[in-house]
């Protein structure tokens, strides 16, 4: 719910508050009911309200119309003030959990043995594996050398399609990845970091998570896979000011590292790497923090033979 209430400030009521609101508004709640209302696979529904804090008076009123239809509302993550402002305690259940000040669980009807209150819902969980989903459409094959690491790459993930054809669920992958941003650099991010890119790709990644987070981007648009520079960069990076590189897939790193080495030898800050897609390649012991990218998924030796992608060199046989 927080994710639609952001598109709702920034996308169409242009409120321009990025993901920093935390009131829900009626006409995002009436988005997401006409939207339930256009899926008549089930009338089993779970809302998240992690981050949302308050809401719009009268927003009840659309909740019991929904129960009144039928619907079996589940709440995650609500604040009990929350539960109390939109007035649907009236309803109770014996399994409601209240942890704290907020119910990880809320259930909106009052039957405690109903079979969906046996019901898990992992959200992280949900969303991988809906991606897993999602990206096999856009893996293509490659038979040609990584030109920028010397490696070989059985397939190629085409992130430019994966964004056109993907709009709604990438725009929610950023919405994710601006989060895990936010988290990562809690404290620099009141000090106005920069997020800077080198591909058009990464252009509208940048884009969106400037609007998100409410910084500047830098764009290098003359580097590539093959390291040409053009511009006079020590127009552009400033010295001391802080840095985040922003990619779309993050292969084995080497373009963000020659990014980083540009920014650090004008007096730029590095403060890390940011994709939607990584591939990790050593084991998580093995990788400094400092040197790990931020991504919302990553292919892996758990799922990369499913995916169909492997890296390769001329050491071993294909």
């Amino acid at each position: 719910m927080h994710a639609e209430e952001v598109v709702t400030s920034n996308f169409i009521e242009d409120d321009n508050i990025g993901i920093y609101g935390d009131r829900l508004q009626i006409v995002t709640l009436n988005r997401v009911v006409e939207f339930l209302k256009s899926d008549s696979q089930s009338k089993n529904i779970a809302l998240d309200f992690k981050f949302l804090e308050a809401c719009q008076p009268n927003l009840n009123k659309i909740l019991i119309e929904l129960k009144t239809a039928g619907y079996k509302i589940i709440f995650l993550n609500i604040k009990k003030s929350l539960c109390d402002e939109l007035a649907i305690t009236t309803i109770a259940n014996s399994k409601n959990l209240l942890e704290g000040d907020t119910y990880s669980k809320y259930y909106f009807f009052e039957d405690a043995n109903d079979p969906l209150t046996e019901t898990e819902i992992a959200v992280h969980i949900l969303f991988q594996e809906t991606f897993k989903v999602k990206i096999k459409k856009f893996i293509e094959p490659h038979q040609q050398p990584h030109t920028s690491s010397n490696v070989y790459l059985t397939s190629y993930v085409d992130v430019k399609k994966f964004l056109s054809y993907e709009k709604e669920f990438m725009l929610f992958s950023l919405y994710k990845l601006a989060l895990k941003i936010k988290k990562e650099w809690h404290v620099e991010i009141d000090k106005d970091p920069v997020l800077i890119c080198q591909s058009m790709n990464s252009a509208y990644i940048v884009s969106v998570l400037s609007n998100l987070l409410k910084l500047d981007i830098l764009i290098l648009d003359k580097i590539g896979p093959i390291n040409k520079l053009y511009n006079r960069l020590d127009k552009t990076i400033i010295a001391n000011r802080k840095y985040i590189v922003v990619s779309d897939l993050v292969c084995l790193g080497t373009e963000v590292k020659i990014v980083k080495n540009i920014i650090q030898f004008i007096g730029g800050r590095f403060l890390g790497n940011v994709s939607i897609i990584k591939t990790e390649t050593l084991s998580k012991a093995d990788i400094l923090r400092r040197d790990a990218s931020i991504a919302v998924f990553s292919i892996n030796k758990n799922n990369n033979k499913e995916l169909g992608y492997s890296i390769t060199t001329d050491l071993e046989q294909l």
